[in-house]
């Protein structure tokens, strides 16, 4: 029934709506909203006559007031038109015509002004379910009333209806009459127009059909008609059981039944006079009025009030059990009375097993932030007592019932009832444990920025030393003093692996006062110290206790009173070259960071070694540059002395031989030039075989395959020759890849005693792969003889790299990586 209620209404609502939105429309409606309040003023001025004394001479309540008050505060006061045309048509035209517009008037003024006034005081709507509505409905109908009954009797006085002495009478039982008729029928449809109401149930329905038949009964059985004030239990009744639309439809009933009574001499209202007996009826109406809506309006107020606070209670306890933070209650005993879903959270418990128990109880093992016990007083407070709760908020580690541990900030607070009497403890719990653990990232966090930092430094101030080309001892000197400081340790070692499973300590550094192992001792690799775990592993190493050690440095450390080590191998060119130790004499240990923060330093040092090592090679290499560049021109000068200077010198006597002997012996001079012309011969040889030694043209002209070629041909060992670039490459790689073999296959010729010689030239990912593979006698040493030395920096020279491997009788193996720029 709702639902088809609903769409029935939804479409003339759409409609009227539409219709309103034209000014036509709204013309339309408005002018069928004026007929409509005239018929229903004019029905109920038919219905108060109906109920009038004196056959309709006089009547104890006057409806239509109460309905055009309802229309006009409902709809507004342009509706008044109407209010006009249904007092004429009920109008006494047997009177003066003047009397009739001047009660016209009244009328019409009474329901404007008391509407209007009814607006302005209750906001715009009177639904009559607020005390202040009531209030405000009885001024504005006392004073609306009080024009109509003025303008009324004045009119009827003017008239000559009535006497000078009627008037005072007269005025008050008019104005008594319409104002019973805005006690009572205003509110019925005032409160039945409302949507503020929900509809009725069966239930309810039912409820209200019994006590309307109840209030006919009490108001009709013979009886009860004695009694004036017997139907006020079903006034309350309806009053407190329907509100205000109860309330006003029982009033509407009674109002009804005592006026017909009243009107037929019957009921406990009938006087001696007429005038008495409407006196009584009016006053008996005016009082039943006020009390069953006021208390209809009292319980209407109560229900909102108690509906709201149902509301807010809902929302409250919604909201505290939505909270992230825990929220314990306990009474003034110290018991637990209530608390939200965070709690249970927090604390690991059911809210049953929570609830009536005391908190102190259920918080396991307590501890502050410095891991010191809580006592029970220290966590809520002495004895639970709400009157004197721990000032502040207290953080706390708690232990829940499955073993985890959370940080909590607890705070208490009374719960204070009336007169600031303390009723109980409320207690906030606040799960700070992602908050704490951040807090301590955070601290680890700085803390590791400053070690950091001071890391930072103190390489910086190594690698500046290591750029300024110090002294091996002064580098090693400042290395163990920096680690010594950086670590925050009292010694600091660094140590040198000697082929004879020895280490010597070529630096170390002892806080003042603290004695430690002595500069330049050598001592074993033996036992279980971390000097001999790295020059066994090669790698990081950690020895968190020399109890029970065994070796000699285990010993002399015990006895210098170290407890523990950490040690990082300084590798240079992939080999083992020592080890740099920090020691400690604290229980502890050393910190899990030492291995990273000593291997850095490690690193440094590990490169100023391979810094001052191929500084050394550099300058070996020069001077080995030097000297081949002296040998070469101290052969070239012997060649040229004592080959082709010498045929030239014997080819220019013989010359002048042939010279003197031309005239007197010709045959002899021819032979002897022909002897010339062959020492010639074996000079220019001789000279071209001195110029091809020192840059074969063929490598000029046409690249480095024909080199080779002509390399083969001249060669004194069978030579095989494969993958050798067609295309020209850079003039300095050409070179080196054209001496690295030639002096490699002289080699060969002369020492290998090898039968066969393989050359591979490939060009690959940038480089130049240069092999010479020979099947000869092997042993060559690359660090013997000047020959390899000077491959070896030819090839160097150019960032390339060459390696020789010649094992005793498993011939020699030579190859060489030089980057093509």
């Amino acid at each position: 029934m709702l639902t088809e209620s609903i769409v029935i209404r939804a479409p003339w609502g759409r409609r009227l709506a539409g219709l309103r939105a034209t000014p036509v429309g709204r013309r339309w409606t408005d002018a069928g909203a004026i007929v409509l309040l005239a018929a229903l003023y004019y029905a109920a001025a038919k219905i108060g006559l109906r109920l009038a004394y004196l056959d309709g001479a006089v009547t104890a309540l006057w409806p239509p007031v109460g309905v055009g008050i309802a229309a006009l505060v409902l709809f507004g006061p342009r509706l008044w038109p109407g209010i006009v045309i249904g007092d004429l048509l009920v109008g006494d035209f047997s009177t003066p015509l003047g009397t009739v517009l001047g009660q016209t008037v009244g009328n019409t003024l009474e329901v404007v002004v008391a509407a209007m006034l009814l607006r302005r005081l209750t906001g715009g709507s009177a639904p009559m379910d607020r005390v202040r509505d009531v209030f405000a409905l009885v001024a504005a109908g006392a004073v609306g009333t009080a024009i109509s009954a003025s303008f009324g009797t004045t009119s009827l006085r003017l008239g000559g209806v009535i006497g000078s002495g009627e008037v005072a009478e007269v005025w008050r039982t008019w104005w008594l009459s319409d104002f019973c008729g805005a006690l009572v029928v205003a509110p019925l449809l005032l409160t039945w127009a409302s949507r503020a109401y929900p509809r009725l149930g069966r239930r309810e329905l039912l409820e209200g059909a019994a006590l309307l038949v109840i209030l006919v009964l009490l108001a009709e059985l013979p009886s009860q008609r004695d009694v004036p004030y017997v139907v006020f239990p079903a006034l309350i009744w309806a009053a407190l059981r329907f509100g205000p639309r109860g309330a006003a439809t029982a009033l509407v009933v009674v109002a009804g039944l005592t006026i017909w009574n009243t009107a037929h001499n019957a009921g406990p209202f009938v006087r001696d006079s007429i005038t008495d007996s409407l006196l009584s009826s009016q006053l008996f109406l005016a009082a039943a009025a006020l009390t069953s809506l006021v208390l209809a309006a009292v319980t209407a107020e109560r229900t909102r009030a108690g509906d709201a606070l149902i509301a807010n209670e809902g929302r409250l306890r919604s909201v505290v059990h939505s909270m992230a933070e825990g929220l314990v209650v306990r009474d003034t005993r110290g018991v637990v009375t209530d608390c939200n879903a965070a709690a249970e959270q927090i604390l690991g418990r059911r809210r049953d097993e929570l609830c009536g128990g005391r908190l102190e109880a259920m918080l396991d093992g307590v501890v502050d932030a410095a891991g010191s016990a809580v006592s029970p007083e220290q966590l809520v407070g002495a004895a639970g007592s709400p009157s004197a709760p721990p000032e502040g908020e207290l953080v706390a580690r708690v232990s829940r019932p499955d073993g985890e541990r959370r940080w909590v900030a607890i705070r208490s607070a009374p719960v204070l009832g009336s007169g600031d009497r303390p009723e109980g403890v409320v207690t906030t719990l606040g799960d700070i444990t992602e908050r704490r653990e951040a807090e301590q990232r955070l601290v680890a966090s700085e803390r590791a920025t400053r070690v950091l930092a001071g890391e930072q430094a103190a390489l910086r101030r190594i690698a500046t030393l290591v750029a300024g080309e110090p002294t091996p001892a002064a580098l090693f000197e400042r290395v163990t003093e920096e680690v010594g400081r950086l670590l925050g340790v009292p010694s600091a070692t660094l140590m040198r692996y000697g082929s004879d499973h020895r280490a010597v300590v070529v630096a170390t550094f002892t806080e003042r006062g603290t004695r430690g192992v002595t500069l330049g001792a050598r001592v074993a690799l033996d036992g279980d110290t971390v000097v001999a775990r790295v020059y066994r592993s090669g790698s990081v190493e950690r020895v968190d206790s020399y109890d029970g050690a065994g070796g000699a440095l285990a010993h002399r450390l015990r006895s210098l009173g170290f407890r523990s080590s950490v040690a990082a191998p300084v590798t240079v060119a992939g080999r083992l070259w020592g080890a740099l130790v920090a020691s400690t004499r604290a229980s502890e240990g050393l910190p899990e960071d030492t291995e990273r923060r000593l291997c850095d330093v490690a690193e440094l040092v590990a490169q100023a070694l391979a810094n001052a090592d191929a500084r050394d090679k550099l300058a070996a290499s020069r001077a080995r540059l030097v000297e081949v560049g002296d040998a070469e021109r101290q052969r070239l000068e012997r060649n040229l002395h004592d080959g082709a200077q010498q045929r030239l010198v014997a080819l220019a006597l013989q010359l002048r031989l042939v010279e003197a002997r031309m005239a007197a012996d010709p045959d002899t001079a021819r032979r002897d030039l022909a002897g010339a012309r062959e020492h010639l011969d074996h000079a220019l040889s001789e000279l071209r075989e001195l110029a091809r030694g020192i840059h074969p043209a063929v490598l000029t002209d046409r690249g480095l395959k024909p080199a080779i070629e002509a390399l083969v041909n001249r060669a004194t060992v069978p030579m095989e020759v494969v993958d050798i670039p067609e295309t020209r490459l850079p003039e300095p790689v050409e070179t080196a890849a054209y001496y690295l073999i030639a002096e490699s296959v002289t080699n060969v010729a002369k020492y290998a005693h090898a039968t066969h010689v393989a050359v591979s030239v490939q060009r690959e990912n940038g480089h130049l792969l240069v092999r010479v593979d020979d099947d000869g006698v092997g042993g060559a040493n690359p660090s013997g003889g000047s020959g390899l030395r000077g491959l070896s920096d030819r090839v160097e020279a150019l960032h390339g790299r060459l390696r020789v491997d010649s094992p005793q009788g498993g011939g020699t193996h030579i190859s060489a990586e030089i980057p093509i720029a």
